[in-house]
């Protein structure tokens, strides 16, 4: 039996491996843009967790995942305009 939130799951394992290759391409290639993409890439990986956090009913770590992103993704957006 497959688990049921397994698109999910795999979901957040590509965002998760696309945010390593890109964040190692950009410590070789210097280029600040794509460690952002790195960090987005991320946030969109812990919404993922937080969204299979909130259907296998622990809506506390849910929640605390949802608070991590979205506090990161603000601060990363902020930091982008600054540059």
């Amino acid at each position: 039996m497959r688990h049921p939130y397994r698109k999910l799951v795999q979901m957040e394992l590509f965002l998760l491996l696309f945010a390593f290759l890109a964040g190692i391409a950009a410590l070789i290639a210097g280029y600040i843009i794509i460690l952002f993409l790195s960090i987005y890439l991320i946030v969109f990986s812990l919404i993922c967790d937080a969204m299979i956090l909130l259907n296998t009913r622990h809506p506390a770590e849910a929640g605390k995942q949802a608070i991590r992103a979205v506090m990161l993704f603000l601060f990363m957006t902020y930091l982008l305009f600054r540059l």
